[in-house]
């Protein structure tokens, strides 16, 4: 009977760490699931096709800040522009001297589409 008693409690307690195990993941996939709108743009960034054009973007409240690195215009080393953004739509949004321009995010290829004049550059993360 004793024995038959532990076997019972034994079963007991993995099944316990079982449905304990089971909580945790959905805490987790509920947390991931939830993250704030335009934390994929969040991070360091490098053109693809120019590799001393970059920007690094981070949250800043309920904003964005980029930090965009280029040469200069006048071929005297490199500029740094800050400008503010917010997240609307699945872009992010900056304004301009002429309206707005709109930063994208393709997902399936972890690339950032920094406007320009003539269109958009793309970036890659920087790991």
């Amino acid at each position: 009977m004793h024995q038959a008693r532990a076997v019972a409690l034994s079963g007991v307690v993995k099944m316990s760490r079982i449905l304990n195990r089971l909580a945790c993941l959905a805490v987790v996939a509920t947390l991931s699931a939830c993250s704030p709108a335009g934390n994929e743009f969040i991070g360091k960034w490098q053109s693809v096709k120019y590799e001393n054009r970059t920007a690094e973007i981070e949250r800043n409240g309920d904003n964005f800040l980029i930090k965009n690195t280029a040469p200069s215009l006048f071929g005297k080393g490199a500029e740094t522009k800050l400008r503010t953004a917010t997240y609307k739509d699945g872009v992010l949004q900056f304004s301009t001297g002429m309206g707005t321009a709109d930063i994208g995010y393709r997902k399936d290829s972890d690339i950032l589409l920094m406007p320009t004049i003539s269109g958009s550059l793309e970036y890659r993360r920087v790991k």
